[in-house]
Formats: structure tokens, C-alpha cells, sequence
């Protein structure tokens, strides 16, 4: 995608208008590069590495070059130019304020060259800590803060606090003592935090034996000191910032509602998938078991016709059978019945016998010999008087 200059200006300027630190912030540094202008003063304020242009109007303190000053006031973007302002509200001049920024610098420089502040060093700090360990004043607010957005957002999350002074004398070593506790304790992270206040009062943070606290800690800590425009060395050495003690309790702990209601939105999405699921199923067996029905019912039709046309060429075979065999037995009947010695008589023969003997030939008999001639109608008894041999 391309732009033009003037929708990457109003781009930029748009980040910085909604970015709340840069809205309200103070800045300590060295006055320089001042001049007067109708409304106020234009000077720059800058450090050892670098630097960042100024106005302020003339109702305020008048800048003097070479003072150490603390500026609140907020960032401007100018989209004609591209350039960038500190239009500052308010100017502290004090010899103090510049003293305690060079301690500042020279703690930060010696720590950082021995690799404290490495981010490689840094651990990942849980979503979902169960125990968390916070070391903070148990009077003020920040206690309070961090106990409502835990058990707000998980309420099953066990607080232990180890409470210390966060200002004055003896803090430093009491936050330390804190630290080092929690080191051995039963924690999944430890917060360390404090309500917001003025360079001084969160000096305490910017002490060394706190730093190299927090650097030697085993367990994950998480930074919560002053508000998002407020810096301390220890913010650097944690292995994560917040910018208020509430949003470090929210990066310990998990909202348990909007994971109830993921859980609950996943359950009615698989709810669904299975109802589709179990539908397509269903649908699948009715349609498979109206296909296995006509297949059936188009099976038991064509074996029943198959039966049919069998049954109906078994009854014509049987039939075709009865009727050979019918006039088979016919003719055999009418054989046996043209044999029938009755038939034979009948054409005029005799059936002679004598004593139960059958006369076949003339030599069978003699002369004066009783003879019975059976005929067709009844028998006849007779005496031979004479026989011709032919």
C-alpha cells in the first residue's frame, strides 16, 4: 500500500494523540539551545545521548541553559512539518533533581554493563499463576488493587504478601529482604509494586541492592512501580513492566469469565458439529436403509418370479412326465391286455390240459387219456380216441 506524506503525518499523529503516556509525562534533563519567541520560550532538553525540542509559554519558569530540570507536559506532532514538540506544562529548576538523575545514570550504566538489564536474561511470565507473591506496602492501595483484579479475574489465585515500607529509610533493604524470600517460596511470580509519586519517593526502586534483587530472583517478577510515565531501575531488571499494579495483575492471571465463555462457545460449536454431524448420519442411514428396503423388496420379487417360472416348468415337466408315463402305461395295458389268455380263447383257441398238466404236444398225451379244453366261457371234459402227429 502507498501513501502520501500527508496520510502518513496524520497517521503518526493519530498514535501519539491516543498513547496515554505521551499525553502526561515527565522528563528530567539538561536545559539547552534556549530562545524567546512572542508567546514563550523554544529550548531543547537533553542527556548524555540525546535530546528532544521544548516550548513552554512565559507564565512558567524561564528556562536558563545549563540547569537540570524535571518537565511534565505531553508530546506534540506537527503533521506540516513532520517534527516533533514538547510542549511543557510545567518546569523544575533544582540542583537536587539534576544530582539524583546523574546517580541515576551512572547506577543504570554500571548495572547495564554487567548485563542485568539483558533482555536474553529476561524469563516469560506465566498467563495463569496460581500462587503469586507480592511485595508492597500492606497499607496502601496498591495491595488492594492487585487483590480485586486477581480474584476478579481468577478467583481461585492464592496472594501472599510480604509487606515493606516503599519510601524512606530502610526500604530498600526491606524490598530486597522481599525478594530474596520469595526466591525459595512456593510462587509461580512475584510482583513488586508501588502507587505513583515523585522522583524521590520511588527512589527505593532505583537503589542497588534492590536492582540486583530482582536480577538474582529465580522466580518470574513482574515490575508494577509508580504510573506509565514513571521509570525506575527496576522496572529495567523485571522480567516484565507494567505500567499499574492492576495490569500486573492482569498479566499473571487469566480471565476466568471469557475463558468460561470461550469454553461455553466451543462446547455450543461442538455441540452443533455433532447435531450436524449425527443429522448427516442419520440421514445417510435412512437413505441406506431405503436403498437395502428396495433393494429387498426388488430382490424378493425377482426370486419370486424366479420361483414362479421354476414352479410353473417343474408343473409342466410334471405334467409332460404324466402324460408320457400315462401312455406308457396305456401301452403296456394294451400289450398285457392283447396277451390276456381270455382274449386268446376268445379268437377260437383251447387251453388242454391233463392232471394239471399242460398238453403242449401230442406227445404230452395218450390215447383214452382224460383231457379238460379250457375255452373263453367255460371248460369241456373229454377222452382222446386217437392222436395224428404232424
Amino acid at each position: 500500500m502507498t501513501i502520501n506524506v500527508t496520510q502518513l503525518n496524520n497517521y503518526i499523529r493519530g498514535i501519539i494523540d491516543i498513547d496515554g503516556v505521551l499525553g502526561n509525562v515527565s522528563v528530567c534533563g539538561e536545559i539547552t539551545n534556549i530562545k524567546k519567541s512572542r508567546d514563550g520560550w523554544y529550548f531543547s532538553l537533553k542527556d548524555d545521548s540525546a535530546a528532544v525540542n521544548c516550548f513552554c509559554y512565559d507564565s512558567l519558569t524561564v528556562p536558563e541553559a545549563g540547569n537540570m530540570v524535571v518537565a511534565e507536559g505531553q508530546i506534540n506532532y506537527f503533521t506540516r512539518t513532520g517534527s516533533l514538540s514538547f510542549f511543557v506544562r510545567r518546569l523544575t529548576s533544582t540542583l537536587n533533581t539534576g544530582t539524583a538523575y546523574l546517580r541515576f545514570v551512572e547506577l543504570k550504566e554500571k548495572l547495564e554493563k554487567e548485563g542485568l538489564f539483558d533482555e536474553s536474561r529476561k524469563r516469560v511470565v506465566p498467563k495463569c499463576c496460581r500462587k503469586v507473591g507480592v511485595v508492597t506496602s500492606q497499607t496502601g492501595a496498591v495491595i488492594h488493587d492487585i487483590t480485586n483484579v486477581c480474584l476478579r479475574r481468577q478467583p481461585f489465585t492464592d496472594l501472599i504478601l510480604y509487606s515493606v515500607k516503599v519510601q524512606g529509610d530502610g526500604a530498600s533493604e526491606e524490598i530486597a529482604a522481599g525478594i530474596d524470600y520469595f526466591n525459595t517460596a512456593d510462587v509461580d511470580v512475584v510482583i513488586v509494586g508501588r502507587g505513583g509519586g515523585s522522583n524521590e519517593d520511588l527512589s527505593v526502586f532505583n537503589s542497588e541492592v534492590v536492582v540486583r534483587a530482582v536480577a538474582n530472583c529465580n522466580k518470574p517478577i513482574v515490575s508494577a512501580v509508580g504510573h506509565g510515565v514513571d521509570f525506575t531501575l527496576c522496572d529495567f531488571a523485571a522480567d516484565r513492566r507494567a505500567v499499574t499494579p492492576s495490569e500486573a495483575a492482569e498479566f499473571v492471571t487469566i480471565d476466568s469469565r471469557q475463558i468460561k465463555d470461550k469454553i461455553y462457545s466451543l462446547l455450543e460449536h461442538n455441540q452443533a458439529m455433532i447435531l450436524a454431524r449425527l443429522k448427516s448420519y442419520f440421514d445417510k442411514v435412512n437413505y441406506d436403509t431405503r436403498r437395502v428396503n428396495a433393494d429387498i423388496a426388488y430382490n424378493v420379487e425377482q426370486t419370486v418370479a424366479t420361483i414362479r417360472q421354476r414352479l410353473y416348468s417343474i408343473q409342466n415337466s410334471v405334467e409332460l412326465c404324466t402324460i408320457n408315463v400315462k401312455n406308457a402305461i396305456d401301452n403296456n395295458l394294451s400289450k398285457i391286455d392283447s396277451m390276456n389268455p381270455v382274449k386268446v380263447l376268445q379268437r377260437g383257441y383251447a387251453y388242454i390240459s391233463n392232471n394239471c398238466n399242460v398238453v403242449k404236444s401230442v406227445d404230452d398225451i395218450e390215447v383214452d387219456s382224460k383231457i379238460r379244453m379250457t375255452l373263453y366261457d367255460g371248460e369241456i371234459y373229454a377222452k382222446v380216441i386217437d392222436k395224428v402227429k404232424k
